[in-house]
């Protein structure tokens, strides 16, 4: 069996540079921006933010999920907001449209 050459090439930074700025990069980075911020909230803030932004519930879902009225879900998801909002304020200065 014949020796095949190595693959691996190294890349001048500039392509570097140009696969991080990609498509998707930038997301990715955000999600995992926002997950982050989501772990500082408290639960129930976090859990009213995830049912009624998340999976789109509203504040009836939030409700539900918590087993509040609505006016109390509604409360925390506003609230959850604002936190959230605080934490990725970086990203809000720079143009990236939040929720």
């Amino acid at each position: 069996m014949t020796e095949r050459p190595s693959r691996v090439r190294c890349m001048p930074p500039v392509e570097v540079d140009a696969h991080a700025a990609a498509p998707g990069h930038f997301e990715a980075e955000l999600v995992a921006r926002l997950e982050k911020a989501l772990a500082t909230l408290p639960d129930a803030e976090r859990t009213a933010v995830i049912a009624a932004v998340g999976y789109a519930g509203g504040s009836v879902g939030a409700a539900m999920e918590l087993g509040l009225e609505v006016e109390d879900a509604d409360a925390l998801t506003r609230n959850g907001l604002q936190l959230l909002r605080a934490a990725l304020s970086d990203l809000d200065a720079h143009g990236v449209p939040l929720f």
